[in-house]
């Protein structure tokens, strides 16, 4: 797998009275300013397995559906600032499989605690207190509360 990032060639955002050229700024406030812009954006609690059976979860806000028929999400995984993929990103490309959660207001804690950064043999869902219930059809577990 190339570890570079692919290049990306950026489109001038046009918006009334405003003329943003996003070759002009930064990773950052390219992300500010597009995260202050694209709202309300729902936030995906994502479970996932690694390779030893240890179950992910990270929460993106990068997420949204992209169509019903077939059913299409999309999410955007940044790398590790070494250049390497997540867990989540690794895992669901070596395995297809993924459950997204839309949390509430009362799983917020939890979820932002899903973000924190721990080896990839520990598990999310145990660190913030979040119990894993088997899904259907896909063997990343769903999250029970």
């Amino acid at each position: 797998m190339n570890s570079k990032p692919a290049k990306i060639s950026y489109t001038i955002f046009y918006w009334p009275a405003m003329d943003i050229d996003f070759a002009q700024l930064d990773a950052y406030q390219r992300y500010k300013l597009m995260a202050s812009l694209i709202v309300p954006r729902p936030i995906a609690l994502i479970t996932t397995l690694g390779e030893d059976g240890t179950v992910n979860a990270a929460p993106f806000s990068m997420f949204n559906m992209l169509g019903e028929d077939p059913p299409v999400v999309m999410v955007s995984i940044n790398r590790l600032k070494d250049g390497l993929l997540k867990d989540t990103a690794a895992n669901i490309l070596r395995t297809g499989e993924f459950v997204v959660h839309i949390t509430d207001e009362a799983m917020a804690a939890q979820m932002h605690a899903c973000g924190d950064s721990l080896p990839p043999d520990e598990s999310e869902l145990a660190h913030a207190g979040l119990t894993p219930v088997p899904s259907r059809s896909v063997a990343p577990p769903r999250v029970a509360e």
